[in-house]
């Protein structure tokens, strides 16, 4: 399957695109792809470094005749969002990406491709490796935990940002540059109970069921949230609180989510009943799953509610804290809150109930919020703690914040890439914000004279194990960057 893209054109970006699917590279875990890049620019007479966070940069000299010329650094990061469908075998710190082309498209074989951002990088390593291209000195940046903790933007030294334009090749959208990005605030949310109770005290009278809510559609928090997907998380638990009218249950586990920054596909949980109830139970509650199919049945076609007996656990949470951690759960803000007052296809503000966990009297929440605004973040992030105020049984801590990005919009970077667009493919090119996270806030903040623009391929669902990217603008973007290289 991975050889198959080597039949691709440009023959050069999938030929790099099939090696970065062959490496484990998810984030936290960029030692091997770090290693190829360093290799890459040794077996091409390339300067690199790899500095202590990971990131990578690759120097290119400028073409004969153009050394005056400003350097342009190209930029992309090197890690990938794991995921994956529920029935998939697949490790993503060992196995391969198995790539499948499909009508014009790319996509995986039940995992997440990593096209975000391997098509980026691949982009930049087949201009890095063309000795035909004219331009002025250039460099590659390939950052690190791009996906969770901007760790490599962060911790970038500011001397590698000395330049005057910097081309994010991380966005995916054809036809679109970006010249401002969302902000974002990770937020936690523990709901402790005071005591659990012990099943065995009860083991003759209990049942113990399993709930497992799998097969949504998912997606990415910044560029799907808007899509109105059911958030697996957040729709198990509806379903179960609207059982508690009728039937008394107790909480053991709830899980979900793989990362804070990707709408949750999936979500399970276990409860212990009254064995009498069990059946009447299931009835129900495969009844109101129903309702929520037919809801959803656009946006999430595929999704399935299986209900299995479970092992009687040890403990579990009284039936009080049961119903008050789920309600919790059900308030907690997810979604677009409010759309860009300049373009009103594009969200201004979101959060992400991403994931969930149980750890003993602990049961664990992670919520990502962005905005294009960092007032707006604030509001957001304030009503999440407001929410948790009305329990003492729950703590909130905001721990890590990502600034927002508004860069020019009319300069000579954004006139060339719009000018060299139209020349590959017909169309003009849309300059706009776009409602995701961006390394972009970072460098400009570290060097604000440089001119900063992000663009990319059209990719659709990164982040989810249905992600695929379009192989006719990938091309067009390969080109339209080798004219504006040209060019500045």
């Amino acid at each position: 399957m991975i050889e198959d893209l080597k039949t691709l054109e440009p023959a050069a970006v999938f030929s790099y695109f099939a090696d970065i699917c062959s490496i484990p590279h998810i984030s936290g875990h960029e030692e091997k792809i770090g290693e190829y890049l360093l290799n890459f620019a040794a077996q091409h007479g390339l300067k690199a470094v790899r500095d202590q966070a990971g990131n990578v940069i690759i120097d290119k000299p400028a073409s004969a005749g153009r050394e005056q010329h400003p350097r342009v650094i190209l930029q992309g990061h090197q890690d990938m969002v794991p995921a994956k469908r529920p029935d998939s075998q697949h490790d993503f710190l060992k196995d391969p990406i198995c790539p499948v082309i499909h009508e014009g498209r790319i996509m995986a074989d039940g995992t997440s491709l990593g096209a975000d951002d391997g098509i980026g990088l691949s982009i930049a390593m087949a201009l890095l490796a063309d000795d035909k291209l004219e331009h002025g000195p250039l460099r590659a940046i390939f950052t690190v935990e791009e996906e969770t903790s901007m760790k490599g933007a962060c911790e970038l030294d500011a001397q590698y940002l000395d330049a005057d334009y910097l081309i994010n090749i991380d966005s995916e959208e054809d036809g679109y540059i970006f010249i401002a990005s969302a902000g974002s605030q990770d937020m936690e949310v523990s709901y402790v109970a005071p005591e659990l109770e012990h099943c065995q005290d009860q083991a003759t009278d209990l049942s113990a069921l399993t709930l497992r809510l799998i097969d949504l559609s998912g997606g990415h928090s910044g560029t799907d949230i808007h899509l109105d997907r059911a958030n697996a998380i957040k729709l198990l638990t509806t379903l179960l609180l609207a059982q508690s009218a009728e039937f008394d249950f107790n909480l053991t586990e709830i899980k979900g989510g793989t990362v804070r920054n990707a709408i949750p596909n999936q979500a399970e949980l276990t409860l212990c009943l009254k064995a009498a109830d069990a059946e009447a139970f299931k009835q129900s509650l495969l009844l109101e799953f129903e309702k929520f199919r037919l809801l959803y049945q656009d946006t999430d076609p595929h999704m399935r509610l299986e209900i299995h007996q479970a092992t009687l656990p040890a403990q579990m949470f009284s039936f009080a804290d049961t119903i008050e951690c789920l309600s919790l759960i059900e308030n907690l803000p997810h979604g677009a809150e409010r759309f860009f007052a300049k373009d009103r296809n594009v969200v201004e503000t979101s959060c992400n109930l991403g994931l969930i966990s149980t750890q003993g009297e602990h049961i664990t929440m992670g919520l990502l919020a962005r905005s294009l605004n960092d007032f707006a973040l604030d509001l957001i992030t304030d009503k999440t703690a407001s929410l948790c105020y009305l329990s003492d049984k729950t703590e909130f801590a905001a721990p890590h914040r990502e600034p927002c990005w508004q860069s020019e919009s009319d300069n000579e970077l954004i006139r060339a890439l719009c000018r060299n667009y139209k020349k590959v493919s017909g169309r003009e090119m849309l300059v706009t914000a776009l409602h995701a996270g961006l390394e972009t806030a970072e460098f400009a903040a570290k060097n604000p004279r440089l001119q900063v623009a992000s663009l990319g391929p059209t990719v659709r669902h990164p982040h989810s194990a249905v992600e695929y990217c379009d192989i006719k603008a990938i091309n067009t973007a390969y080109e339209m960057l080798r004219r504006t290289l040209a060019e500045l």
